[in-house]
């Protein structure tokens, strides 16, 4: 009778705990996990996966698609170069905005916003200064410096909390910040920092790059922030107080603190954590693991550079999925391929098309990767997508008709995928 009781009691404490998910800070041993790796399929996750070309305008092409943003109604991307807006069918609407150095005008983009709503608008950052752009593309103001806190620190990711706010990633140059996220308005004037707890050496000449990366997303009406070299994804809860949510445990492979400032090329040595994307059942970890990749070209690239070695690798991420009901974690084989669009992600055995690897969220369910024509159109024409077994076969004759309507110097192909 009395063990029933302690049973009872251990079974009352285990559901409250249960009830109170949301408050606990869950730790993910990727460490002790990166060795189960499986060929895992798109279809048991989905069966929902829509293509859309991104409008060719003349005289506008769009290189190497970096940014992207989403709203109901558009799709804002960039090229560093150019911004461009499209509706959610990727019609193009407007060009955002101008290169150059005249009045109005921006250099590099390191960042895009949308505000909907009923007075949409688009903020764009260059360098440290924040632009405000109507949604024809008309320039509607200039905030210089507005991303350089307290005069020094330089904001290098932000996301936009609402028509006013943004937070924003303070890249730690010099080691030595003393804070690595702040609260700011466009004009600059800070309504919030974030304290820096990691110091290390100098690396402005070294590892700085790296220092710029961080991951600002939204998920379930919630803002997420991670830094590239921090094992821990925040959240913001409703007083703007950054709550630790998730612990990544890479033991070993983890970057030391003490390497962040020496030789950038050490990273190859370490499994680094880039990306966290969010399902209500699955966490997706875009993990980068350098030297530790598992998988290898049949026939190596020609070398980057006169002198240089052969190149081996189409890429070196791999994609862990996270169930959050059971709190397993398995990793996505990658494949020994020459195609690079079968090489990493979740396999794609719904029409055969490229693997899925998510750069992005839509929304809370749907995941957005982006594809150079070109690659697709070899893809569709490679062995591997021809004698593949598609769950759908219609699916796989549409995607090759889309791949044959293109030429290889067309827009990107962003392949969204919603999640069940």
């Amino acid at each position: 009778m009395i063990k029933e009781i302690y049973f009872l009691i251990g079974l009352l404490l285990f559901n409250q705990c249960n009830s109170l998910d949301d408050n606990l800070l869950i730790t993910i041993d990727i460490e002790s996990n990166l060795k189960k790796m499986e060929l895992v399929k798109l279809s048991s996750f989905t069966n929902d996966i829509e293509y859309i070309p991104l409008e060719n305008i003349k005289n506008l092409p769009l290189q190497n698609l970096n940014q992207i943003t989403f709203s109901d109604s558009f799709i804002l991307v960039s090229d560093l170069i150019n911004c461009i807006l499209y509706n959610n069918k990727g019609k193009y609407i407007s060009k955002i905005g101008n290169n150059g150095r005249g009045p109005g005008e921006y250099q590099m983009i390191f960042n895009l916003g949308l505000v909907p709503g009923k007075n949409p608008k688009v903020f764009l950052s260059s360098l440290s200064d924040m632009y405000e752009f109507s949604m024809d593309g008309s320039f509607i103001n200039k905030y210089s410096e507005s991303l350089l806190i307290n005069n020094y620190m330089s904001i290098t990711k932000w996301y936009l909390l609402n028509d006013s706010l943004f937070f924003g990633h303070i890249a730690n140059y010099a080691g030595n910040n003393a804070y690595k996220a702040a609260i700011f308005n466009k004009y600059g004037t800070t309504k919030g920092e974030y304290k820096n707890y990691i110091f290390f050496s100098d690396s402005r000449t070294k590892l700085g790059g790296w220092e710029t990366i961080a991951q600002i997303y939204q998920f379930n009406k919630t803002v997420f922030y991670k830094e590239l070299f921090n094992d821990t994804l925040f959240y913001l809860n409703e007083n703007y107080e950054l709550i630790p949510k998730y612990l990544f445990d890479l033991g070993h492979y983890k970057m030391p603190t003490s390497e962040r400032g020496k030789d950038p090329s050490l990273i190859w040595n370490y499994i680094t954590l880039y990306d966290v994307f969010q399902t209500e059942k699955y966490l997706l970890l875009n993990c980068r693991f350098g030297n530790h990749f598992p998988a290898k070209r049949i026939t190596p690239n020609p070398p980057l550079f006169s002198g240089g070695e052969p190149v081996w690798l189409n890429t070196n991420y791999v994609l862990g999925i996270y169930d959050k009901r059971t709190g397993k974690l398995k990793f996505s084989k990658p494949s020994n391929t020459d195609n690079p669009l079968f090489t990493s992600g979740l396999y794609n055995d719904i029409d055969c098309g490229p693997r899925f690897f998510p750069k992005t969220m839509a929304n809370d369910s749907t995941m957005v990767m982006w594809v150079e024509a070109k690659q697709l159109k070899d893809h569709v024409a490679s062995d591997d997508f021809k004698n593949g077994t598609a769950k759908y076969p219609e699916k796989k004759r549409k995607l090759q008709e889309l791949a044959e309507s293109l030429t290889e110097y067309d827009n990107p192909v962003l392949m969204f995928v919603t999640f069940k």
